[in-house]
């Protein structure tokens, strides 16, 4: 929901919560900070490599295991 620079905290292959903070998009302008969490339980198996974003742009892809 927001555009800028996307800087992860989590990487592709680690293990995070859902609500778990997996990155940050800073505002280069005016320096504000959108945390982005992640969706669900699960692997990271992707993670987006740019540095800047746009609102829509996924960011990572987390596997889910199946119950």
């Amino acid at each position: 929901p927001a555009a800028g620079l996307w800087y992860p905290d989590a990487v592709t292959g680690d293990e995070v919560t859902e609500g778990q903070t997996i990155g940050r998009i800073i505002d280069p302008i005016d320096g504000a900070e959108h945390k982005v969490s992640a969706v669900s339980t699960g692997t990271i198996i992707y993670n987006m490599n740019g540095l800047t974003v746009r609102p829509g742009t996924h960011l990572a892809a987390i596997a889910a295991p199946h119950h």
